[in-house]
């Protein structure tokens, strides 16, 4: 099988020779042209370019369109800072006050080019590379609502705003849905929903504000033929009963969660990937013990529907031996 056919294989529920590759490799892909971070956000064939070469040789089953989770936010007005040694930070959100929010209006990708470069480069990725789908990050409702209030005074609005939260939500979410359709036009196959801010909510603001909008991208996702994945970074356990039922055919669970208990929680509604801890043992370790902790895993959840590689991004130094690891563990694991 080559890395389409299994992942095909994989989200239709058939047979597979292994389980798919789909380690969150991030800025690592730079390392493989010598492209800086900012042109790594700025220049999406170079960043498509990083991305191949990077699934090519570190045994991915996906080919990463992504870089930051500042795309939608900057198109609505919020300032980012860039620089060539790390990704762009919030300089100053677009929203000083959370009932400005009736000054914006919807935008949609045609209104924000960096939007534009996802679709581009995912475009790009399917005619260069025939052996390795893309998948694509649009970036969930609760993280680019956040980055255009700032994270902090957003977690405040839920309490003392929640009707303008639930209207920014509702504009960001509209934005997304776009983007969802234009990747499905040039024909793309997985898209991948980076929210870390959704797991700062509690599970009943996550339930009324987030889970609808979460159900609604999934929903659209599967209208096209497209595969879906959801990421949240930290400890999700709490979340996860909840998370599982919003049609993403994969959860990713942070090395911060207990991953039985999140097998449990999700009663084998998706499946979930995880829970290897990026720094500890894939960055700041040797190959040897990324294996061994790749298989110890893989060891306690026999078969239940769990995926075994790191629960978040790899650190951009990470030993590239160290993510070949992942990919030689999960041969020796078959399907």
């Amino acid at each position: 099988m080559n890395a389409r056919e299994r992942l095909d294989a994989f989200y239709a529920g058939q047979p597979v020779d292994r389980l798919p590759n789909l380690t969150i490799v991030g800025s690592v892909v730079t390392r493989y042209t010598g492209i800086d971070l900012e042109q790594y956000c700025k220049d999406p064939i170079a960043m498509a370019d990083a991305a191949i070469a990077a699934a090519r040789d570190l045994g991915l089953d996906y080919v990463q369109i992504a870089s930051d989770l500042s795309r939608e936010a900057e198109g609505y007005g919020t300032e980012l800072k860039y620089s060539k040694t790390g990704l762009p930070t919030v300089v100053k959100p677009v929203l000083d006050d959370i009932t400005d929010v009736d000054s914006l209006e919807t935008k949609y990708v045609r209104d924000i080019p960096r939007l534009q470069d996802i679709v581009d480069a995912t475009a790009y990725a399917l005619k260069k590379e025939p052996e390795i789908y893309p998948m694509s990050a649009v970036v969930g409702p609760a993280t680019v609502a956040g980055n255009m209030r700032g994270v902090e005074d957003f977690m405040v609005d839920f309490f003392d705003e929640p009707e303008c939260v639930q209207k920014l939500l509702r504009m960001v979410t509209d934005t997304l849905l776009d983007s969802v359709r234009e990747l499905a036009k040039v024909g793309a196959k997985y898209i991948y929903v980076p929210d870390p801010v959704a797991s700062l909510l509690s599970p009943a603001a996550y339930r009324e504000f987030i889970l609808p909008l979460h159900k609604e991208l999934y929903a659209e996702m599967k209208k096209h033929g497209i595969g879906g994945r959801l990421h949240m970074c930290g400890n999700t356990g709490a979340l996860l009963a909840d998370s599982s039922t919003c049609g993403a055919f994969i959860i990713d669970v942070d090395h911060a969660t207990d991953f039985q208990k999140a097998l449990d929680a999700t009663e084998a509604r998706c499946w979930l990937n995880g829970n290897i801890d990026p720094v500890a043992d894939v960055f700041s370790c040797d190959a040897a013990h990324t294996k061994e902790a790749i298989l110890r895993c893989a060891e306690l959840t026999k078969g239940r529907k769990a995926m075994f590689m790191p629960g978040c991004e790899l650190p951009t130094g990470t030993p590239l031996e160290n993510v070949k690891a992942i990919a030689e563990a999960l041969q020796g694991i078959g399907a």
